[in-house]
């Protein structure tokens, strides 16, 4: 979700728009939370890659931005900290939980994306050996799971959770997509191994671990070598199936790409749509057939909203240059 890229890329902007469908349709299922249809495989699955390739993408685009480090940093902070304040006035004041304060560092639920990627940015400049940084940061963030006091302060569970996924993404180089579409039929194979091992394995794992934002000891389960192995879990599923959706991914104008160039504002807008639908009643989830019907209007109504704060910003920049000229 890298915020300024002058040269589109087909490749990347289809990838990124499966992707943020993909967000979307996790969040909203994971905020409704359906009482009479169990949902519980399907978000686990969205939850093994969705991340994971979003945090590789920045990653890439970081390595491929002019922009200087201080630069990225400042322009992703100032988003950050305005989502923050808009999310805090949205929830208090216009969906009245009044429980709901601004504070810096306690991201409001999407939103820890944002202060993660501010810290990734800071990291970049010092990840000077890519193999050593990328296999250090899996074994801190195996290992701080153990520490009891991580919680959603901050981010930093996130942060180094998904640290190594912005580091694969700053090492890649798009023809390494022709090499792993070589070997799509082994990920394919090793893909659904996966998939099949985690269906099995879905009843004892909460999807908040998935979220990897809590320690081991928060997660509630009865020992900590289970959520651990969960979390090594996820990097190989997540690294597997995540090079299988790069190797899928065509690299042709479809018809999600228009959605992939505006992933960033998708991102900042569908949990205040979701918010609103769900809370409203208007997205109902009592059968399969309504949760279909809430998913697309979600889906359409967060888009519908961003392509207008787009085109009212493109009206309001050609203005303001026809007045200085």
């Amino acid at each position: 979700m890298e915020i300024q890229v002058k040269h589109r890329d087909f490749y990347f902007d289809t990838l990124k728009g499966f992707l943020i469908l993909c967000v979307i349709i996790g969040n909203s299922l994971e905020l409704a939370d359906p009482q009479n249809i169990n949902i519980h495989y399907f978000i686990l699955f969205l939850y093994v890659f969705h991340m994971p390739l979003f945090t590789f993408v920045s990653g890439y685009f970081s390595k491929l931005s002019k922009r200087t480090t201080v630069q990225k940093v400042k322009e992703t902070f100032k988003i950050y900290f305005f989502a923050q304040l808009a999310y805090t006035i949205f929830y208090r004041y216009i969906l009245g939980n009044t429980g709901h304060k601004f504070e810096l560092f306690y991201p409001k639920w999407t939103l820890w994306y944002l202060l993660s990627l501010t810290c990734w940015y800071v990291l970049s400049d010092y990840v000077t050996n890519n193999k050593k940084w990328f296999i250090g940061s899996i074994i801190v963030s195996l290992l701080i799971g153990f520490d009891g006091t991580i919680g959603s302060l901050g981010s930093v569970s996130r942060t180094i959770f998904f640290l190594p996924f912005f580091i694969a993404g700053m090492t890649f180089d798009k023809e390494y997509i022709d090499i792993i579409k070589k070997h799509l039929g082994k990920l394919l194979a090793l893909s659904i191994a996966i998939l099949v091992v985690l269906y099995f394995l879905s009843p004892y794992i909460k999807i908040e671990s998935f979220f990897e934002y809590l320690s081991y000891s928060n997660a509630e389960y009865t020992n900590l070598i289970f959520p651990l192995c969960i979390r090594a879990f996820h990097y190989i599923a997540a690294f597997t199936v995540g090079a299988l959706i790069l190797g899928l991914v065509p690299n042709i104008k479809t018809i999600i790409t228009p959605i992939g160039r505006s992933s960033l504002i998708l991102y900042l807008l569908h949990s205040g749509v979701s918010d609103a639908l769900i809370y409203s009643g208007i997205a109902r989830y009592d059968n399969i057939f309504y949760l279909l019907i809430s998913e697309f209007i979600i889906v359409i109504i967060t888009v519908i909203l961003t392509f207008a704060f787009l085109k009212l910003k493109n009206i309001y920049y050609n203005k303001k240059i026809s007045t200085q000229n």
